[in-house]
């Protein structure tokens, strides 16, 4: 699974690696050291015109067809939908049609998991060697309001782990080298079956890509956000 992500450098998230035209984010886009489901996690899909944006997205997803504020509300606190199984995702009725219409990439520079027994775990941060950025397949969606209210959320594609990422959990974030962005993307990809056949033909390698080091304990609450995050607690 996929609960908590880096993106220290924002202005990381390049034109042109991720092929968008425009970006919907606040001017002041500060660092986030220790990124939580229901908080904005920058995601680039494809729009209305077929053009790609760099957008900031709720990390929950929420179905856009609920009428009303007030049900949004209540299906985001009572839903973890920031993880999505690839094994059903294509026939979920939460996720089914955006499988097929709305795929999108889920950008940061880390991911966090733990080792360890219950209790005493020790907490990785899994990131590019050149600490550049990364994609994780996602789905997305928009919900608008009567009053022109909008709420745009994602969730982030998981399946069984690679044999290399055992040690942290058996479930793994889908991963995707650059040279599947595009496939991943396109909306002319509308058979669920071909959208999974994509996926699967998109193994990132983590040896070359690919390293985790240990971070601080400082990481497991999740309200504490500040560089010293990434920093082991022996060397603190």
């Amino acid at each position: 699974m996929c609960g908590r992500a880096t993106v220290t450098n924002p202005e990381g998230i390049e034109e042109k690696v991720y092929g968008f035209s425009t970006r919907f984010v606040p001017t002041e886009w500060r660092p986030r050291y220790n990124l939580n489901p229901r908080e904005d996690i920058p995601v680039v899909h494809v729009d209305d015109s077929g053009e790609r944006s760099l957008r900031l997205m709720h990390w929950n997803f929420v179905p856009g067809h609920l009428a009303s504020r007030e049900q949004v509300m209540s299906f985001d606190s009572q839903y973890s939908t920031f993880n999505a199984k690839i094994e059903r995702a294509a026939i979920a009725p939460t996720f089914r049609s955006a499988w097929r219409k709305q795929r999108c990439l889920v950008v940061v520079d880390g991911i966090f998991e733990w080792v360890g027994a219950k209790g005493v775990k020790t907490p990785h941060l899994v990131r590019r060697r050149d600490r550049a950025t990364f994609a994780m397949a996602g789905l997305w969606s928009v919900w608008r309001g009567h009053d022109g209210e909008e709420l745009w959320s994602c969730a982030i594609m998981v399946g069984p782990s690679a044999e290399w990422y055992l040690p942290f959990h058996h479930r793994m974030a889908a991963i995707l080298p650059p040279a599947s962005y595009d496939a991943w993307l396109d909306p002319a990809l509308t058979d669920a079956a071909a959208v999974e056949e994509t996926l699967k033909a998109a193994p990132y390698s983590h040896s070359e890509h690919l390293e985790s080091v240990i971070v601080s304990k400082r990481i497991n609450n999740p309200r504490y956000d500040a560089p010293d995050c990434l920093v082991p607690d022996a060397a603190a």
